[in-house]
C-alpha cells in the first residue's frame, strides 16, 4: 500500500532537501516532490486555487483530497 507523507524541508546550501529521518532511510526509492513555499503548505487550498482556475468552483475538501490520492494511485 502507498502512503503519502508530508513535511516541511528546507533547501540545504548544496542545492538537496532535508528530509524527515524516517524519509532520509529510504536510500535509493523513488518519489514524487511536490515545492509549495510555506506560506502556502495547506494542499488542499492550493489545489481548490487550481481547482477554480480549471473551473471547478465548488469542490469539497473530500473531493480535492480524493482527487489528490487518485492522482498519485493512493487510496
Amino acid at each position: 500500500m502507498k502512503t503519502a507523507r508530508r513535511y516541511i524541508g528546507k533547501v540545504l546550501p548544496d542545492g538537496h532537501l532535508s528530509l524527515p529521518e524516517d524519509a532520509a532511510a529510504d536510500v535509493g526509492k523513488v518519489f514524487e516532490v511536490i515545492l509549495i513555499p510555506v506560506e502556502e503548505t495547506d494542499i488542499y487550498t492550493y489545489a481548490e486555487t487550481i481547482a477554480r482556475e480549471k473551473g471547478f468552483p465548488k469542490l469539497t475538501e473530500e473531493e480535492i483530497e480524493r482527487i489528490i490520492h487518485e492522482s498519485r494511485g493512493i487510496g
